[in-house]
This record gives C-alpha cells, sequence and structure tokens, in this order.
C-alpha cells in the first residue's frame, strides 16, 4: 500500500488542501506558546461557492494577525489535527511566510490589574483566561496560591510568572490550559519499536538513576519566625540544585514540586529524541511505548514532553522529545 502525504489547512476564511510548500509545527510542556509555521506559494487561486471564475490572488493579502488556524496532517486522506491556534505575523516574502501561535496568542493582548492575598490556582486561572476560547483543564491542582500582584501586565506574562516562580509546568493542548506538576495530565498510549516504525533512534541516549547524584532544595523566602523553609529532595549528598520557590501556601504542594523536579532530573531510560512518522500520530503528555527488540532491558513506557512536526515537498516526519520513565509494565508493540 502507497502512502501519500495529504493535509487540510484552515485560515480565516480560507481552506485548502496541499499547496503547502513547508510546514513546521512544535509543541512541547516546556513550552507555554505553541508554534507552526506554513510556507505556501505567493500567488494562489480562489475557488467560490457562488461558481465565480478563478482570479489569481496574492495569498499574503488573504490573512491577517488574529485570523484562526487549523492545520491537519496525515497519509492517503486521513488527516489528524496537529495545530490549532491564531495568525501571528503575516510575511510577503516568496514563499509567503505564515508564522502563527497556539491559544497562548489570545492572552497577550489581556491585560489583568489584580492582586490577591490568597487564591486557589484554578480561580486564578479563570481570571486570566475570562473574556477568551480558552478552556482549563480537568487536570489542574487543588493548589493554594498566595501573595499575588499582577500589575499591568498580560495574561501570558502571569503564566510565565507562575512558571519562573512557582515551578509549575504550563502548556497547552490546543485550546485547553494545564498548569501543574508536569506529568498532571495522562494522554493516549502511542506503541513504536526501535528501528521497525521509526526513522532514526540514534539521538536517544540510555540514563541510569544510579549515575546521577542530585539534591534538589527549594528555598521559600522568609517565614513567620524569621526563617527560610527548604523542601529538599534526592541525595543527600548529592550535587545540589537550588531554587527559589514563591507563592505556595500548602507545604505538601512545594514538597510535590520539589519531588517532580527530582523525577525530572533522575531517572533509568532513555533521554533525547527519535524521529518517526506522522502516524501513529502522539503528541504531548502522551505515554510512549517503547520497545527495543536488541536491548529488552531498555523497553518500556516514558512521558513524551513534546513534538515537532515537519511536513512539505521533501517529505513529513515527526521528531519525538522523550521524557521521564513512567510506572507500570512495559507496554510495547
Amino acid at each position: 500500500m502507497s502512502f501519500k502525504l495529504t493535509c487540510f489547512v484552515q485560515i480565516g476564511n480560507y481552506q485548502f488542501y496541499g499547496g503547502i510548500n513547508d510546514c513546521v509545527i512544535k509543541r512541547s510542556v516546556k513550552e507555554i506558546v505553541d508554534t507552526a509555521v506554513l510556507k505556501i506559494p505567493a500567488v494562489g487561486r480562489v475557488n467560490s461557492d457562488d461558481n465565480e471564475p478563478q482570479n489569481s490572488i496574492a495569498t499574503s493579502a488573504l490573512w491577517t494577525e488574529g485570523d484562526q488556524v487549523i492545520i491537519q496532517l496525515g497519509y492517503n486522506g486521513n488527516n489528524l489535527q496537529e495545530f490549532k491556534g491564531f495568525v501571528r505575523r503575516v510575511n510577503a516574502s516568496i514563499p509567503v511566510v505564515v508564522e502563527c501561535e497556539g491559544y497562548g496568542w489570545q492572552l497577550r493582548r489581556k491585560v489583568i490589574v489584580q492582586s490577591w492575598k490568597s487564591v486557589k490556582l484554578r480561580d486564578f486561572l479563570t481570571v486570566l483566561v475570562a473574556g477568551t476560547d480558552i478552556q482549563l483543564s480537568q487536570y489542574i491542582p487543588d493548589m493554594m496560591l498566595t501573595n499575588l500582584k499582577i500589575n499591568h501586565a498580560n495574561a501570558l506574562k502571569a503564566l510565565e510568572y507562575v512558571k519562573d516562580h512557582c515551578h509549575l509546568s504550563v502548556y497547552f493542548l490546543f485550546d485547553t490550559l494545564y498548569v501543574g506538576l508536569e506529568e498532571g495530565v495522562k494522554g493516549n498510549v502511542v506503541k513504536h519499536r526501535l528501528g521497525w516504525n521509526t526513522v532514526r533512534d540514534d539521538k536517544l541516549k540510555w540514563r541510569l538513576a544510579a549515575d546521577t547524584s542530585v539534591q534538589i532544595r527549594l528555598v521559600t523566602g522568609k517565614g513567620k519566625n524569621a526563617k527560610r523553609v527548604v523542601y529538599q529532595a534526592g541525595d543527600a549528598n548529592g550535587s545540589m540544585v537550588t531554587k527559589n520557590i514563591a507563592n505556595l501556601v500548602d507545604s505538601a504542594d512545594a514538597q510535590s514540586v520539589a519531588d517532580d523536579l527530582l523525577q525530572q532530573a533522575k531517572y533509568t531510560g532513555f533521554e533525547g529524541t527519535m524521529t518517526a512518522f506522522l502516524q501513529p500520530f502522539i503528541q504531548m503528555c502522551d505515554t510512549e511505548a517503547i520497545t527495543d527488540k536488541l536491548y529488552n532491558e531498555r523497553t518500556g513506557n516514558y512521558f513524551t514532553q513534546g513534538c515537532e512536526v515537519k511536513f512539505g515537498m521533501q517529505g513529513a516526519q515527526r521528531i519525538i522529545s522523550i521524557g521521564r520513565t513512567l510506572s507500570g509494565a512495559p507496554v510495547g508493540p
């Protein structure tokens, strides 16, 4: 059976099947904003529903910032959604370059002026996304934040503050916002066998937890007794990684963040990237079930940190970023 690359793209009021010179999509739990860059011919023909004659038109004039974008890619017409967001910029070059951002784009234009002595994380996020099309994930943890002040900053900057100062993961699954521990969203299980349904796996490196001696220390500001509170996780005599943490009320929440950072830094399993085909479809937060027939001990389940999808005249591929080992029995093809 032959496999023909196919696609469906909608930008604003215009739809087209095929005709893409190049497309690169990046989505990751490490980045708040999803991105997509489309390169399309500078001149096209527009078909209308009124059976009017086709006219050549400069494609750069068709779209403006804020137009909604949907990108679906696949084989033989079986196209799956890879990106959903908005036009960020249109460059009138040859070919035309359309730069797109995910739903974080809607937060760039919303300015917040508000302060909270204490607030639930979900309630705080509800304020940030009010008036947008963004949904909140059902998996957002029940955390309390304290002493928050957003003074004439856009809502995206407010999310960046939570990421940098509370050390929580902040990412979008298309139009759904998640904030919490990195592994807080459980996606689908997707199976890959090295050397079978992968293109390249030479950038996957094997690591041992025993080879990583590290201690995570999260330090708060001064408490009631003018003492700094420290939350620790890892090896007592390990290489010390110290971070300041703010705005978390519950000590159990701060300790869970320390434990989460340790699990990202210390585990036995693969790290790095592997290159696969567009399908089977996999995205951030999915469980990557890897089978290694040569080294069976390396078979296991891994957290998918993100994907970079490349699609165009030279073919298509999905570069998958592998994260920590997940618990449970290996699930491989």
